[in-house]
């Protein structure tokens, strides 16, 4: 059976450029064609800092969204403590009605690799800043007229409007959470609608972080038809696994800083290679892939669609 028969499958957009500016043209291309090919969603990441080219995700999605028409779109993820959760969720509520209701939110604390100060965030208080942000949105997603009082944040007779267009059963659009600790991957279970692994997490590593869903998701209670576990996946797609692990490393060094990362629980090589790679994904839960090609990205998405089954031949 293909694979994307078996699960949803989203692809990464173009959001770096790392020789020259942005490429407008490119990027619309390369959202329609994904469209048409049958892909599930289209997904971007925030980056703030870093020599790369590195677009914006909430203005990119917004560009996006004009130019398509029904393929979800994704931001994976948008680390709430770098962000004022009032202006934060202002953003993603008119992109979800911009969109028409084709946005799903991507969270997460956030690495330390940012100078946070640039961000006004403060490292060691992340994890309350995270979840008193996330909960503030929420009640402005979906409440009227409230009082907020908080360590970080105080709202009198708060009013958001519009309200999002989706209400996944919690009364907006849906939220995944990031992360690879243990009480990570049970908070996103317990406050949340889906969990995403990282691009260069291990299968074997996502195996178990599956098991650790699995057994919240047993704990409280959820239904497991209603909470998605996805994976994101670096990839290079190249007959030559010699030729094809150096240009992840190249992008990954250049993109990430770190070629070893890049190269760490990435999938190289030829489509059969990569197929297998991805089904093994899949055979341990997921039900979401984002697949991240790091380079030629208007040809890998054409081959990535075959790969996947969507498509047995390319269209005109």
């Amino acid at each position: 059976m293909a694979i994307a028969d078996q699960v949803r499958v989203g692809i990464s957009l173009p959001q770096a450029f790392p020789k020259g500016p942005a490429e407008p043209d490119t990027i619309t291309r390369f959202a329609q064609r994904a469209e048409v090919l049958g892909y599930d969603s289209l997904w971007v990441q925030d980056r703030m800092m870093g020599h790369a080219t590195w677009l914006e995700p909430l203005n990119l999605l917004s560009f996006v969204a004009a130019a398509t028409a029904t393929i979800r779109l994704g931001v994976a993820t948008l680390p709430v403590p770098w962000h004022n959760p009032v202006r934060l969720a202002k953003s993603l509520v008119t992109l979800d009605q911009l969109s028409g209701g084709r946005l799903t939110v991507g969270l997460s604390l956030g690495g330390t690799y940012l100078n946070e100060t640039v961000v006004d965030a403060v490292p060691e208080r992340r994890l309350p800043a995270f979840n008193e942000g996330l909960r503030l949105m929420q009640r402005l997603w979906t409440e009227e007229d409230f009082d907020f009082e908080g360590e970080f944040w105080t709202l009198r007779n708060a009013t958001m409007d519009p309200k999002p267009v989706q209400s996944a059963g919690r009364g907006h659009m849906p939220i995944i959470l990031g992360g690879g600790h243990r009480d990570a991957i049970r908070r996103s279970v317990r406050i949340a609608d889906g969990w995403m692994g990282g691009a260069s997490m291990t299968v074997d590593v996502f195996k178990g972080h599956v098991a650790v869903v699995k057994e919240a998701l047993e704990e409280y209670g959820r239904d497991p038809s209603t909470f998605t576990i996805a994976k994101k996946q670096f990839l290079a797609l190249d007959d030559s696994v010699e030729r094809a692990t150096q240009r992840m490393r190249d992008w990954a060094g250049h993109q990430i800083g770190d070629a070893d990362l890049g190269e760490r629980g990435s999938l190289r090589g030829p489509s059969s290679l990569i197929a297998a790679g991805l089904q093994e994904i899949v055979d341990a839960g997921a039900s979401l892939l984002v697949l991240n090609p790091v380079d030629d990205l208007l040809d890998q998405v054409e081959h990535l669609a075959l790969v996947m089954g969507m498509r047995q031949e390319f269209e005109i």
